[in-house]
């Protein structure tokens, strides 16, 4: 059972980073022995993992999703994605303030001022630190649990954040969190500050993205040619088929990224001020800490 707890937590913590604090907090609890610490945080996060699986039993995988054959977003649809940011923002705020807070340098001042101020923000963020996990565990259930309450899957929510953020608002896909936490190995800390860093978290988060869209984007194409009656535009038809084989080519690039299709701009052109405003860069590696299977 521990060893299942364990594999659990790693997997959330895909993707994800955090400031200098936690670093230290981090070696302090593997030099200690910080085993309820660990133990605590696995079961918060099976807690999210047992609302993920309701979702996929409800809704199927994430690469099961299929959009609207037509290309169009619908409304209640769109509106149903900006109800569950504006659900999960007041606890999305949260987890920013201390992501920040991790994140930021000191105040700058000289002498041993300075030095007691830096003792005392080390402190200050480890106790910030010690609470972050159980922040993000929490946030991924509470936004999961919204998921359930409206009616939506994770395969479509990350459908529309895909589409909203990176291919029409084009927020970067490196926005987050400036550490990562590698999947491959046992707890290995990768800062991401400097321009090779950067590109190889880009890499990985374009590659994740195509891991998760290409299959939607087949799944709408088949709907499509299965739904010939639909009055469909040949234009939207081409564009469609085109984008599926130039990602089938090259498995690091972005989906749309020569330009989205006027049938989904439209679509999210509406909710332009909704989308801006919900969006939270510190948190938007976090968003993506489930990958399809």
């Amino acid at each position: 059972m521990e060893i299942k707890k364990n594999n659990t937590t790693k997997k959330w913590l895909i993707g994800c980073g955090i400031g200098c604090g936690v670093v230290i907090i981090l070696v302090v609890f593997l030099v200690v022995g910080g085993v309820i610490f660990v133990k605590n945080m696995a079961n918060s996060f099976e807690e999210s993992e047992d609302i993920l699986n309701d979702l996929t039993e409800k809704y199927g995988e994430i690469e099961d999703y299929c959009p609207s054959p037509s290309g169009f977003i619908e409304s209640g649809r769109m509106e149903a994605f900006v109800k569950i940011r504006e659900l999960v923002k007041p606890l999305a705020d949260e987890l920013k303030k201390s992501i920040d807070f991790l994140s930021a340098e000191g105040d700058g001042r000289k002498g041993e001022n300075k030095r007691e101020k830096e003792s005392a923000g080390i402190f200050k963020k480890i106790r910030e630190g010690v609470g972050l996990f159980p922040k993000i565990a929490e946030f991924l259930k509470e936004r999961n649990q919204v998921l359930l309450e409206v009616g939506m899957g994770i395969g479509e929510y990350y459908y529309i954040y895909t589409m909203a953020y990176y291919c029409w608002l084009d927020k970067p896909l490196t926005d987050g969190l400036p550490i990562n936490i590698n999947k491959d190995s046992d707890f290995d800390y990768q800062y991401w500050e400097d321009e090779e860093t950067i590109e190889i978290r880009q890499d990985l988060a374009v590659r994740r993205l195509h891991n998760m869209i290409l299959p939607m984007l087949k799944n709408q194409y088949s709907g499509l040619l299965e739904n010939s009656d639909l009055d469909i535009s040949e234009d939207w038809k081409n564009a469609l088929e085109r984008e599926i084989k130039l990602m089938e080519r090259n498995r690091y690039r972005l989906v749309w990224q020569d330009g989205l299709p006027e049938e989904i701009q439209a679509s999210l052109e509406p909710y332009r001020d909704c989308l801006e405003s919900g969006y939270i860069s510190s948190i938007n590696s976090i968003e993506f800490m489930i990958e399809p299977k």
